[in-house]
């Protein structure tokens, strides 16, 4: 994921594939075997990506549909690193990938030594509660060790795992390499129960993996792998395993966990959101103009307004599509491209409707933004003043009245965090309805 001197040259021929699986049996049998470089690579494993903000380059598209025609299976994409940064095309990228055929993962980016190790966990929960499912399970990416000692960064290894397990219900995956596990992690077996998906860039596998392990679950074989769909280098990777094994290791985190239970509520904008995914793949591939998800924000908004995601989830996954210019759609502002004055807007509204005391019928507001798909910030207003009876928000905005403050996310959150969510069932009024399909029709 980093360029990193200990890292071999890429492979350029593809390694042999000796007799190994014919004399021993299975892909399964295989898979339990110690990794060494007589069986470098078996013939059934399958192609896989793993990307970042970096294969975006100038805000161009990453292809799915020509990618997953160049025979990559699945994807891993950064979500998080530290506890202070959200991949803008995180969401994005993973809905496309998956309405694209290519089975999606995630990984954060760890930094011992500069926060806390559960902080962290949390920080990339939280954004993969509004994520595709199914996905592969979390990934630690293990690359530094912030001047911890091996003992040390051990410990805080240990609470990650043991807090990324609390709120996913979901073992994770380890990504490290050969020489950092060993110096830095003093070679511990503590984690060989995890999946290791191993960096280590030669045309074979060394002939003894470190930490305990018997057998890898990835490979990232190269860093400089070009990929059809993919502008500029890509890391190349194999799993040891069949597609049917792949799809098995593919799931969701289950109800009573923090992430299911948050997954389990913003279902419906999550399928809008795939759906949408599918058309702007064709758009993206015909035209390799990056489209962002129009529902990912309103996703957020409706999710901390029914008590579902917590305030701070608004804020930390706003602010990352603010600062990359991919807030759109429900919050586009209708003055210009600064989105501070539509989310002011929203905010504005809200809090009138907390001030009135009236419930907000949630559940029936979600599913008539996901029903009728793009939702602008006019007609979001628009469906607030509706039901809420708030001022002509929406006139204000593209009058220009509403101010591009700076504060704007922290009020939406707080806001939306006032808001008092019906009960579960409860209908938007008739006539809100009307006015609120009349509005999303303009």
């Amino acid at each position: 994921m980093l360029s990193l001197p200990w890292r071999r040259s890429a492979r350029t021929t593809v390694p042999a594939r000796l007799t190994a699986a014919a004399l021993l049996g299975s892909a399964a049998t295989i898979a339990t075997l110690v990794a060494t470089d007589i069986v470098p690579v078996p013939s059934w494993a399958l192609n896989g990506v793993d990307v970042a903000s970096h294969q975006h380059p100038g805000n161009s598209a990453i292809d799915w549909t020509s990618v997953k025609a160049s025979g990559q299976n699945f994807a891993f994409i950064k979500a998080t690193e530290g506890t202070g940064y959200i991949n803008p095309y995180f969401t994005a990228d993973s809905f496309k990938a998956q309405q694209a055929g290519v089975t999606p993962g995630s990984y954060h980016y760890a930094r011992p030594g500069y926060g806390n190790a559960r902080a962290e966990a949390d920080y990339y929960a939280a954004t993969l509660a509004t994520g595709p499912q199914p996905s592969l399970p979390p990934v630690l990416d293990l690359e530094e060790s912030g001047g911890l000692d091996p003992v040390s960064l051990q410990n805080w290894v240990r609470d990650w795992v043991d807090q990324i397990k609390i709120k996913t219900g979901r073992t994770p995956i380890m990504y490290t390499y050969y020489n950092f596990w060993i110096n830095n992690m003093g070679n511990t077996t503590e984690f060989s129960d995890l999946p290791l998906w191993l960096a280590y860039y030669s045309d074979s596998l060394p002939s003894t993996l470190p930490g305990g392990w018997t057998n890898v679950t990835f490979w990232q074989y190269s860093s400089t792998g070009q990929v059809n769909g993919i502008q500029g280098n890509v890391d190349l990777n194999e799993y040891y395993g069949t597609d049917e094994q792949l799809q098995q290791l593919a799931a969701g985190s289950p109800s009573g966990t923090m992430v299911g239970n948050i997954s389990d509520a913003v279902e419906p904008i999550r399928d809008a959101a795939g759906n949408e995914a599918e058309i702007i793949n064709g758009i993206e591939h015909a035209t390799g103009v990056d489209i962002p998800l129009t529902t990912d924000f309103l996703m957020l908004v409706l999710g901390v307004a029914g008590g579902r995601l917590e305030p701070q989830v608004l804020i930390d996954q706003g602010l990352a599509q603010l600062q990359s210019g991919n807030v759109t759609g429900s919050v586009e502002a209708a003055q210009g491209d600064n989105a501070l004055p539509a989310i002011l807007a929203i905010a504005n509204a809200l809090k009138e409707v907390n001030a009135s005391g009236q419930q907000v019928p949630i559940e029936a507001l979600t599913g008539l933004a996901s029903s009728n798909g793009d939702i602008n910030a006019t007609q979001l207003l628009g469906i607030l003043q509706a039901f809420g009876g708030t001022q002509d928000w929406s006139a204000k905005l593209n009058n220009g009245e509403v101010p591009a403050d700076p504060t704007a996310l922290q009020q939406l959150s707080d806001a939306a965090n006032g808001v008092n969510p019906a009960p579960a069932g409860t209908p938007l009024p008739p006539e809100a309805v009307n006015a609120a399909l009349a509005t999303l029709n303009q």
